[in-house]
């Protein structure tokens, strides 16, 4: 069992570290598009096409489709989560910075995790709010705000905020719902692609009706790295929705934020965005958010977990 966990908790962090690059690629899209929405358009799209591809290609998974329709109706949007964050985090990254828009997202995150844990919305049922995993959430709150340290927020608008942190509690329940119908199929794959699906017609719906057609420019065949959003985002859905049910939302959350600061670490090393290089409050703010993992896993003999 401790081996099976501490599997799930590297997937997890490593599944954090795609979401740090998939970012920095959809960002840079964006610029280029001139057109946020878009950016999550092709983002979302260019996944779906791909998990498609594997549904068809894998016959345990078409015979697993049938059983999407075996699960409530509302299990099956996940993929609105995924859509908001990646049009939200298009749109917000360049006007509030990339560093108050993860503090935003990641008190979203971490208050969703909570929420939707002591709810039951995941496969794995109930999870008690216990004292490791309240001192966990906190603790994650305070790495990732040490790790912006000296980094100017800027004026701050209130509402993107506002929105940011919506993402986050967006995406806690996208990966409970996600988890849900991995069980009831039995298959990440299918899960996946109901979330692409989901994810992908919530875009389409909204570019039709909100872009600006500003136009940009789209990047050629020396820059095919920044349509490989989709793809970094539909790896880290589906080692979500099957490791969700061992690790709970709270504490999946948790551990891709510790990969999402990591891979945030060696991006601003190895290609910065900026003129700044790594500072050290941003590798404390890593260490003590793997302590804030540890520490949200640990027993509590007064309010045991409870499965449904």
């Amino acid at each position: 069992m401790a081996d099976r966990t501490a599997v799930a908790l590297s997937a997890a962090v490593a599944g954090g570290a795609l979401v740090a690059l998939q970012a920095r690629v959809n960002g840079q899209l964006a610029q280029d598009l001139h057109d946020s929405l878009l950016a999550a358009v092709v983002s979302f799209g260019s996944g779906l096409v791909v998990v498609a591809a594997v549904v068809l290609a894998r016959r345990p998974a078409r015979q697993a489709w049938p059983l999407v329709g075996s699960v409530p109706w509302w299990t099956r949007l996940g993929g609105v989560g995924g859509a908001v964050l990646v049009a939200v985090g298009a749109y917000a990254a360049p006007r509030i910075g990339v560093a108050l828009l993860t503090v935003a997202l990641v008190a979203g995150q971490t208050t969703g995790g909570l929420l939707v844990d002591r709810a039951g919305l995941g496969p794995s049922g109930r999870h008690a709010v216990t004292a490791p995993r309240l001192a966990g959430a906190a603790l994650c709150l305070v790495a990732v705000l040490l790790s912006v340290l000296g980094k100017g927020a800027g004026n701050a608008h209130l509402l993107l905020l506002a929105a940011v942190v919506g993402a986050g509690l967006l995406i806690s329940l996208q990966q409970a719902l996600n988890g849900r119908v991995r069980k009831a199929t039995a298959n990440a794959a299918v899960a996946t692609l109901v979330n692409f699906l989901v994810g992908t017609a919530v875009l389409v719906v909204a570019y039709g009706a909100f872009s600006s057609g500003a136009g940009g420019h789209w990047p050629g065949a020396a820059h095919w790295w920044l349509y490989s959003g989709g793809i970094l985002g539909a790896f880290f859905v589906a080692v979500a929705a099957v490791i969700v049910r061992s690790l709970g939302v709270l504490r999946l959350g948790l551990a891709s934020v510790a990969g999402q600061l990591v891979g945030a670490v060696v991006l601003d090393a190895v290609a910065p965005s900026g003129s700044r290089g790594v500072a050290a409050s941003t590798v404390v703010g890593t260490l003590l958010t793997f302590l804030a993992v540890a520490v949200s896993g640990r027993p509590t003999r007064s309010a045991p977990a409870v499965s449904t």
